[in-house]
């Protein structure tokens, strides 16, 4: 008897599809210095040492031993540890896993209101295409998972269709949280949006069922576990500091509004419009609680594009139901013959295979993705261009000098030269705000001259992508000389000045 090849029904292939797509394009997200290298460089120190850090160290515009709360230790040490265990391809592949487990479980969700697997691959490219500029490398990565359980166990606890025992699993997710990332006070800020819902829903008298008293106690312990830190309740404070930050908030672009530019801000902008039109024409209405999860995350998107990851992971899920109720039945071709369904699930996954890091650089992917990353290099695959690798290694052989740098360069040297202290690095809230603009006056080749004689800096590396007009600057003025350059990085000293 001849055995029948496994099928799976297409109505899924839609998603597969999609989730294929995202897990290959996530894959190769290059890996840029600003906000990894340095996290890497603090776990080491946690795990070596057996503290955490509690002071600069680094950077020697400000002073040594200057205050810094390193809230994402625990984050960090996980970075390392994977680094330890299998490099820097390791460390990307957890970054891809944990990417397909988030945004798999959105999809599920939306494919479980809407009822539709083809709703649920549009939401599945909608959240994963707005968070393409928030899948690098760091410690954000550990914040996906719980944000994704918090919300679901939520969303099916208020519906019915999860018991009250499942929140129990919220404040062990939260003492993991709080100390793996910053975004941990997001969890509270779900608790908060479900408890008011509920008692706008008890208000407008809608058939409900009894869940006021389980979230008060869910959200109490769950508050409780969020003091499981160093810090104690100063974690809290080193969040408003953070959110507060000048520096942070009005130089750094990724805490800026999304602009409508870039394939990522596109499809923000476009789920907006998916859903006005879905809320304008659906059957179905949103429930108080749905209502405030759309404001509450669409504000904090508006807000910063780093936190748009989160708006689509909330929001989508709920566009599909309203979705389901707007569209007719649509009349679909005729599926291809069960047998070939297996056959292309399979194919489906050699591609996302192919691109993971200890086998991407074999792959022949187009000439202008290489340009973006090194290629061949011992620190590992995917690394950005905009990593001063080589530039580093010709300062560990050329050492000395009072430096000025690119600010993702100092990120790359904290890690791999930590005896070269840096003018500036991504601990953007480090550094005074005033020390910034003397940071942007120098890259703009403003008064550079008399900026870098201020300071007593007598050697540069710089970014010649994005610090072009110092450069320029640079080359014409008689009192520089050039020591090194390569594909990105330019290092010069003054003519007094000899390592």
């Amino acid at each position: 008897m001849i055995q029948r090849v496994p099928s799976i029904p297409i109505e899924p292939l839609w998603f597969l599809i999609v989730l294929a797509a995202l897990g290959f394009f996530v894959s190769l997200v290059p890996l840029p210095p600003n906000d990894f290298w340095w996290h890497l460089k603090i776990g080491e120190l946690i795990v070596r040492e057996g503290r955490i850090p509690s002071t600069n160290m680094f950077g020697w515009a400000v002073p040594e031993d200057a205050p810094f709360t390193y809230g994402a230790w625990l984050g960090e040490v996980l970075l390392y540890l994977l680094y330890r265990a299998g490099g820097l391809p390791l460390v990307i592949f957890a970054r891809n896993v944990l990417a397909l487990i988030a945004f798999g479980l959105i999809g599920l969700e939306a494919r479980r209101r809407s009822g539709s697997w083809r709703l649920a691959a549009l939401a599945l490219a909608l959240a994963g295409g707005m968070s393409l500029n928030n899948l690098i490398v760091r410690p954000q990565i550990w914040s996906w998972l719980p944000f994704v359980a918090f919300y679901l166990v939520l969303t099916r606890f208020r519906e019915g269709s999860a018991r009250p025992t499942a929140l129990l699993t919220l404040p062990f997710l939260m003492a993991f949280w709080v100390n793996a990332h910053g975004a941990f006070i997001l969890g509270p800020i779900l608790l908060g949006l479900t408890l008011t819902g509920g008692v706008l829903e008890a208000i407008l008298r809608r058939p409900a069922r009894p869940l006021l008293r389980p979230l008060l106690g869910i959200t109490a312990l769950t508050l409780v576990a969020l003091l499981l830190n160093p810090q104690g309740l100063g974690i809290l404070g080193y969040v408003h500091r953070l959110l507060t930050d000048r520096p942070s908030q009005t130089l750094v672009v990724e805490w800026a509004s999304p602009t409508p530019h870039g394939i990522a801000n596109v499809i923000f902008y476009l789920s907006i419009l998916l859903l006005l039109l879905a809320l304008a024409y659906s059957r179905q209405r949103l429930s108080p609680t749905e209502a405030l999860f759309l404001l509450s995350f669409l504000w904090l998107a508006w807000n910063g594009q780093r936190y748009v990851i989160w708006f689509g992971m909330v929001a989508m899920p709920i566009l599909t139901r309203l979705l389901a109720g707007a569209l007719p039945p649509w009349p679909w071709p005729s599926p291809p013959p069960r047998r070939l369904h297996t056959l292309l699930a399979v194919m489906l996954v050699a591609p996302v295979i192919a691109v993971q890091p200890w086998w991407v650089e074999r792959i022949p992917l187009p000439e202008a993705y290489w340009r973006q990353v090194w290629r061949g290099l011992p620190v590992g695959p995917l690394v950005g261009l905009e990593t001063p690798v080589k530039a580093v290694e010709y300062l560990r052989a050329h050492p000395g000098g009072r430096l000025f740098n690119e600010m993702g360069y100092g990120s790359y040297l904290i890690w791999a030269l930590p005896e070269q202290k840096v003018f500036v690095d991504p601990r953007v809230e480090l550094y005074p705000y005033e020390l910034w603009l003397d940071y942007i006056r120098i890259s703009r080749a403003a008064r550079y001259n008399e900026l870098l004689r201020r300071y007593g800096i007598d050697r540069v590396l710089i970014d010649k992508v994005l610090q072009e007009e110092l450069v320029r600057a640079l080359e014409e003025d008689p009192q520089w000389e050039k020591e090194y350059e390569d594909e990105r990085a330019q290092v010069w000293r003054r003519k007094e000045f000899s390592p």
